[in-house]
């Protein structure tokens, strides 16, 4: 008669090695490299004439049940849920704000829109979540409207003069996508007006009525994070205006670059584009 052999004990899943519960979760959890909306309605702009493979049209899983199983598995699934995705605030900011002290302290590469410096307690509440509450954001990808930047731009020497001596400071870069002339909104001329008298503060009492001030708005910017990309949508004009402004000023060191970068094409085609980078 054979003997009977001993039924094992089954593994419990928070025994298992990390590297083989990170694959089960990449089954469970999207990972994509387009960003997943927190929030309903998608701010990001889309230009091009995307293939049907394009992962901007792919809609994200999330199979949340593995949440419920017990506060272990929870917060050991939405430290990879959250961190090994990239993610977008929309017009929606208080699907943000919900989220778990686990989920926020997890993000590790967030894109925020022009909605995140309206003035008022929503956009206060966001950068104060981002300083204190995101401690792995590694990457903040920020795409305002191009009046918005002009104008913060010149006070992010402030924001990089904030650091403690021997603070590590996160590498800024300001990527630029210029519009095909068919397709702007305004004369290459006027923008190069507009952007130049906007670089040099020049813009009057109402420049961002409605918005933070545009010292408040580069200020605010996190001091945790390793990268900052400021996306930004002009024309020619736009283009020109930001090369006078820099080759004039002294203590903003941004470099033009043609060196491939450690950060993503934001725009869908193939739209001319200018990378500068801070180098101080």
């Amino acid at each position: 008669m054979t003997p009977k052999l001993p039924i094992p004990k089954p593994t419990k899943f928070e025994k298992l090695p990390p590297e083989i519960r990170h694959q089960i979760y990449t089954h469970l959890f999207c990972h994509k490299p387009a960003p997943i909306p927190l929030g309903p309605g998608i701010l990001e702009p889309r230009f091009g004439l995307p293939g049907k493979d394009d992962v901007r049209n792919e809609q994200p899983t999330f199979y949340t049940a593995i949440f419920r199983v017990n506060k272990s598995i929870s917060r050991d699934a939405l430290r990879f849920a959250y961190s090994a995705n990239s993610f977008q605030l929309t017009a929606d900011l208080s699907c943000f704000f919900r989220l778990s002290q686990t989920a926020l302290a997890s993000i590790k590469s967030l894109t925020v829109f022009n909605n995140c410096w309206i003035e008022g307690r929503p956009s206060t509440k966001v950068w104060d979540i981002l300083n204190q509450k995101c401690s792995s954001l590694e990457t903040l990808a920020v795409q305002p409207s191009s009046h918005l930047l002009w104008q913060a731009l010149p006070h992010l020497k402030e924001y990089v003069h904030s650091f403690p001596q021997g603070q590590p400071k996160p590498r800024l870069i300001i990527d630029v996508y210029v519009w095909d002339r068919h397709f702007s909104f305004d004369t290459a001329e006027h923008e190069y007006q507009r952007a130049l008298q906007e670089l040099n503060g020049r813009t009057g009492a109402d420049g961002t009525q409605g918005f933070m001030r545009p010292r408040e708005i580069a200020i605010r910017l996190p001091k945790q994070v390793k990268q900052i990309d400021f996306v930004l949508d002009v024309n020619g004009g736009g283009v020109q205006a930001l090369t006078e402004f820099l080759q004039s000023s002294s203590d903003l060191p941004l470099v033009k670059t043609t060196e491939p970068l450690p950060c993503k094409n934001y725009r869908v085609g193939s739209r001319v584009r200018h990378c500068y980078v801070w180098l101080e």
